[in-house]
């Protein structure tokens, strides 16, 4: 991530505080969600890879980043649209454990094929 204005150390190892440079630019609520290209503009990084990364390591710090499936990124405005973002995590959690699962079965089938 480029060094900007918005860019800061993630933590404060004098005072032990914990900055979210990300988190600290997004808008409040579901209908204020920034589009993720232009996310990756305004906080000067090289792609949206390189932002979901950085989201990444917000939100294992503590920060509560939420995400829409049209792409934007914002910060909850009540519970409501917390839940709902983790609905759609789970959800999505849930569809990748499928995916692994038959993903697993194939290969233990050509084991015991090969056998």
């Amino acid at each position: 991530m480029q060094k900007n204005k918005h860019n800061g150390v993630h933590t404060d190892n004098q005072l032990g505080k914990v900055d979210y440079p990300i988190a600290s630019v997004l808008p409040v609520g579901k209908e204020n969600a920034i589009p993720t290209q232009e996310l990756v503009k305004l906080v000067g990084c090289s792609s949206a890879r390189e932002l979901q990364q950085y989201i990444a390591q917000e939100r294992k710090l503590g920060a509560v980043i939420c995400s829409s499936t049209t792409g934007g990124y914002f910060l909850p405005v009540n519970r409501a649209e917390i839940a709902e973002f983790c609905k759609s995590l789970e959800n999505r959690a849930s569809n990748t454990f499928i995916a692994i699962q038959s993903a697993k079965r194939a290969l233990n089938d050509s084991q015991e094929q090969e056998e």
